[in-house]
């Protein structure tokens, strides 16, 4: 399906007496930033929702600001413009990759530049490694003091949920001070919280941050200073809003006022853009798909005197092949890898490369570059994914004038065939469409249906009580009155009594599989599930087993030999800690054909594997073209799973479940086969529970009858 995508022009502030920053007689913006000027005929630089965004901040009375202005308009500026008028302000701003998080840290040291600021004076950064970087060189430390001094140091600090989720959960530890301390300062340190592209995480992580938001708003009620979260995100999630406003937090929105065509007042954000929904066969992968459109490629990429292109991937794996399949096919082009296994120093240089080089380049990516990091390209192609990344990857394109056309290819897999139906319900083939049309039919089409709302009332309760019952350690400083208030907040959104729930979650400590649930209700991100370690050449990493295989020989190494390998390399071995990882490896070489003949193997019979329930599985081993010591790297473990019976004699029946319940492509769905030849589709820890919230549907797969789970 072609389209002709609408270029986007974004109203500007009206400025003096009617601005909502306040200016009066002159503007307060361009007063202390004066190399930051307006378009010519308009009297302020800002864009209308950065002003308004500013006033719901500094002056107005709600909780939490949802900023839904376009991709591309400036919410990154809209967040740190409290920050930049008064260097007093303080603000924790969380971001989903580590990636944004270093490409904000650079964005930062322009914004204080522009208003007259030392942003090495004024702005720290801090993720797992950086964390971990900073424990290892002190002497005498842990991430406890490490993120008390960080949070004290400065006044801007840019991290991630993950570690937030952490503080806010007491789970870092210190015996010299009170288990709340830490979560507490969190709480009364920052005056606002920014949350960047948020929605691309699921209902497990929308859960854990409602009830950290609780936590800190209940544990401040009583300050006279007030403190604020926005949420920044041209596609936020309305069920997640609905979700706040229920738990009681005033919401208030901001969005930019927009135009398709010139219009006085407004100026240019983003260029037309002439897009493609490609739907391949199931039988065509985007390897394939790549390799028949060469000559296609190379007539987009010559029409340019200075081409430039992006190709985001879903996996690191496949990220690699397509960088390898177009440098070997595209001799004229430069080809250039930007992954999880590429490091920053190497990233940069194809940065360079992007900005200088007289020759076309082709940056092959995954969501290392997905989300917020700026390029300037005129070709776009992604594998899609749920509807605010499909969103977010779009939005990297037509940022920058300056090409003839703009091209974007939309990859839709095979397996995902409601997809299109669905973009065929809201769209016509070769129609001209605005940005918000295309923005409805595309969170119609990609977007999973309501039943995922009820991971959050099978679990939400529990992730919760998993909070209060690490803050009830902790009497003396985290009152009665906070988990209290806490808990009326929690209870309105949440079907389970609190008192039911509480008991339960006690009772899951004296079961395996409830402690294993309880640690994965307590994590963030969940992380791969079945994590290795790789050593590719002189880059090291961590990436799911069972994504990797398909895509390369590996041999199985023990973790001296890889931590010996990792610090080496100047590396630290902090970054790869054991606890996460399920095996070490060695990569041997990539293929350049993917084997499918992959597959989990159980070596317990059918009777002894419960379905439509969590358990605890371990014999397990891979099956396929595999090494001796490669099939065997998993038979040890035990992994929290989800078992669905489907059809044993057809290969690819493990995607009925998928298309079943309309799971994102990169949903961790497998195929495993016990020792009495039965066939299921799996999910492993966060994406187990997310299927054991969804068994009800899952009825027409076994005559077994769903129970609910009692630990």
């Amino acid at each position: 399906m072609k389209l002709f995508l609408q270029p986007l022009y974004s109203q500007l502030n009206p400025g003096v007496e009617n601005c909502p920053v306040g200016c009066t007689s002159k503007c307060l913006v361009t007063q202390q930033a004066p190399k930051l000027q307006p378009p010519p005929g308009c009297v302020c630089p800002l864009s209308s929702h950065q002003a308004k965004t500013y006033k719901e901040i500094i002056h107005g009375d709600a909780d939490i600001i949802c900023n839904k202005s376009a991709t591309g308009d400036g919410k990154s500026l809209a967040a740190n413009l409290p920050g930049l008028l008064n260097p007093d302000f303080r603000i924790m701003a969380l971001y989903p990759t580590i990636e944004l998080v270093e490409d904000q840290a650079e964005q930062q040291k322009h914004y204080n530049s522009l208003f007259n600021l030392n942003a090495s004076q004024r702005v720290d950064r801090l993720f797992g490694a950086e964390l971990n970087r900073r424990v290892k060189q002190a002497d005498k430390s842990d991430k406890f003091q490490e993120l008390l001094l960080a949070i004290y140091q400065k006044p801007v600090l840019l991290t991630n949920p993950d570690i937030f989720h952490y503080m806010t959960h007491f789970q870092y530890r210190n015996p010299a001070y009170g288990n709340a301390h830490l979560p507490l300062t969190l709480a009364e340190w920052p005056d606002l919280w920014v949350f960047d592209e948020f929605p691309i995480f699921g209902s497990h992580q929308e859960t854990a941050a409602l009830n950290s938001l609780a936590f800190i708003r209940r544990s401040q009620e009583n300050q006279p200073r007030p403190r604020r979260f926005l949420f920044t995100s041209a596609t936020p999630k309305p069920d997640f809003i609905e979700q706040l406003r229920k738990a009681g937090f005033k919401v208030a929105s901001v969005e930019g006022v927009y135009a398709s065509e010139e219009t006085p007042g407004f100026r240019q954000i983003l260029q037309p853009v002439d897009l493609e929904f490609v739907e391949l066969p199931k039988d065509k992968d985007t390897q394939t798909w790549l390799e028949e459109m060469i000559p296609t490629l190379q007539e987009i990429l010559n029409a340019e005197s200075k081409a430039r292109g992006l190709i985001i991937m879903n996996s690191v794996a496949k990220a690699g092949q397509v960088t390898r399949l177009l440098q070997a096919l595209l001799p004229g082009v430069i080809v250039r890898e930007i992954s999880g296994r590429v490091d920053r120093q190497q990233r940069l240089q194809v940065q360079n490369d992007l900005k200088d080089s007289s020759q076309p380049v082709l940056v092959v990516g995954t969501s290392a570059v997905d989300v917020g990091v700026d390029f300037k390209i005129h070709l776009l192609i992604f594998e899609s994914s749920d509807s605010a990344t499909v969103m977010q990857r779009l939005g990297r394109l037509g940022r920058h004038p300056g090409f003839n056309t703009y091209r974007a290819f939309i990859l839709i897999p095979g397996h995902t065939p409601w997809i299109v139906a669905r973009l065929q319900e809201k769209l016509t083939p070769d129609e001209t469409v605005t940005r918000d049309t295309l923005a409805d039919a595309i969170a119609y089409a990609f977007d999973p249906p309501k039943e995922f709302q009820k991971y959050r009332q099978r679990w939400g309760t529990l992730q919760a009580q998993g909070m209060l019952s690490r803050m009830t350690q902790e009497n003396a400083k985290v009152s009665e009155q906070v988990r209290q208030r806490m808990t009326e907040d929690l209870q309105r959104i949440y079907s389970q009594d609190f008192e039911s729930a509480s008991r339960q979650w006690f009772a899951m400590q004296n079961n395996p599989v409830g402690k294993a649930t309880q640690k994965e209700l307590l994590r963030f991100r969940g992380g791969s599930t079945l994590q290795a370690a790789v050593w590719d050449g002189n880059n090291f990493y961590t990436y799911d087993l069972l994504r990797l295989l398909p895509y390369a020989r590996v041999e199985i190494i023990n973790r001296e030999t890889f931590l010996n390998a990792v610090t080496q390399s100047g590396r630290g071995e902090e970054e790869f800690p054991d606890e996460f990882i399920n095996v070490y490896l060695r990569i041997q070489e990539w293929l350049d054909k993917r084997v499918d003949n992959i597959s989990l193997h159980c070596n317990r019979n059918s009777s002894e594997l419960p379905v439509g329930e969590l358990y605890l599985i371990d014999k397990l081993s891979l099956v396929g073209d595999l090494q001796a010591d490669v099939v065997n790297c998993l038979h040890h473990k035990k992994l929290l799973t989800f078992l669905v019976p489907v059809n044993k004699s057809k290969l690819s029946s493990h995607w009925e479940v998928s298309r079943t319940l309309n799971l994102s492509p990169l949903f961790g769905l497998y195929r495993l086969v016990d020792a009495s030849e039965q066939a299921y589709a799996c999910a492993f820890h966060q994406d187990a529970l997310l299927l054991e919230a969804l068994k009800w549907h899952l009825k027409k797969f076994t005559s077994t009858r769903f129970e609910s789970s009692i630990f």
